[in-house]
């Protein structure tokens, strides 16, 4: 049984908190939080004891409560606190984003390469039902190989998403704006079947929050690859509504488009494939991967087996993401 500690006990961990309950090889033994409130909340809905609430995350740390650490805190903080936990050989599960610059992913790796406890990161995602699906239709073959693929999210976020935050919509803590927090994992899909691009073109802007934020709102990148494929990816928080999100990869014998809870099979025949995704909880549009992927993470520690959501695994994306905002952020020149 893992001794388990969440440090950040906002939305997020209340996700994280649930899964927890709900796993037979994990227990939620501590919880860390600067306000006392959301800390103690969390305790008492799940049953942690008083003397295991703690407004100190080193002292949650260094108090032998927990053997893992679930990092649900603001962005700008991800990195250091992993660090700190990886250096006393703890096992870190980290929420997105992994990393908000280069300068964090190079200390990160070092961190993990010179620990020896283990982390995993949450790109729930890749463990939704229609997911797995195509996962399955693509490694098929019978449509052919992957010539190129295309990703849509239109959702919404308005100046009151923002208050409250503070950290929100700001570069130095937050690292980005519809890329980096709404749309990251629809990119990591997307790579998924095409794999880290040679080329990457990319602008940004923001449309309607500029009087509240300083990063974008809308984000589009062209993505080149050396044996011919193309990716195309938008997003946006300027919609009327969080809507499905559209994700498309083009075979040479059919296109594969995936959208809420279908799969279309555009080629010689046209199918439409229903898949009735995991219930989690949270938004609905994020999927109900959290308990499968939070449990494969722990399943993969018992068994001392490679968790695919581990730093390698989530190189292509989080390299990627980075070099987005790299050409982003000179083409918007702000």
């Amino acid at each position: 049984m893992v001794r388990v500690g969440i440090v950040g006990c906002g939305g997020i961990a209340q996700v994280h908190a649930w899964v927890l309950d709900r796993l037979e090889n994990c227990k939620l033994t501590a919880v860390c939080d600067i306000i006392p409130e959301k800390a103690k909340a969390l305790a008492d809905k799940y049953g942690v004891p008083a003397e295991r609430v703690y407004t100190s995350y080193e002292e949650m740390l260094e108090s032998g409560s927990v053997e893992a650490v679930h990092i649900c805190t603001p962005h700008y903080l991800h990195v250091p606190m992993a660090i700190e936990a990886l250096s006393r050989d703890l096992t870190v599960f980290m929420e997105k984003p992994v990393v908000i610059d280069k300068a964090q992913w190079e200390a990160l790796e070092q961190a993990v390469h010179s620990s020896k406890g283990r982390a995993g990161f949450c790109f729930q995602n890749r463990y939704n039902v229609t997911t797995q699906k195509l996962d399955e239709l693509v490694a098929s073959g019978r449509y052919g190989k992957v010539l190129g693929g295309k990703a849509f999210v239109t959702w919404r976020r308005d100046a009151n998403y923002y208050e409250g935050s503070p950290w929100k919509g700001r570069w130095e803590t937050e690292g980005g704006g519809s890329l980096i927090n709404q749309s990251v994992h629809t990119l990591d899909l997307l790579l998924r079947y095409l794999g880290r691009p040679d080329i990457v073109e990319a602008s940004m802007t923001n449309h309607h929050t500029a009087d509240c934020i300083e990063v974008e709102d809308t984000v589009e990148a062209w993505l080149s690859y050396e044996d011919g494929k193309r990716g195309c990816f938008y997003a946006t928080n300027c919609y009327v509504q969080d809507a499905p999100i559209l994700l498309e990869v083009q075979c040479e014998k059919a296109r594969l488009t995936l959208t809420g809870e279908h799969i279309l099979v555009q080629g010689e025949d046209f199918e439409v494939i229903t898949c009735e995704e995991h219930k989690g909880i949270g938004k609905g549009y994020w999927g109900g991967g959290h308990l499968i992927c939070i449990g494969d993470f722990y399943r993969c520690l018992k068994e001392e087996k490679p968790f695919q959501n581990d730093l390698e695994g989530i190189k292509d994306t989080t390299l990627t993401t980075l070099k987005i905002y790299e050409k982003g952020r000179k083409a918007w020149n702000r």
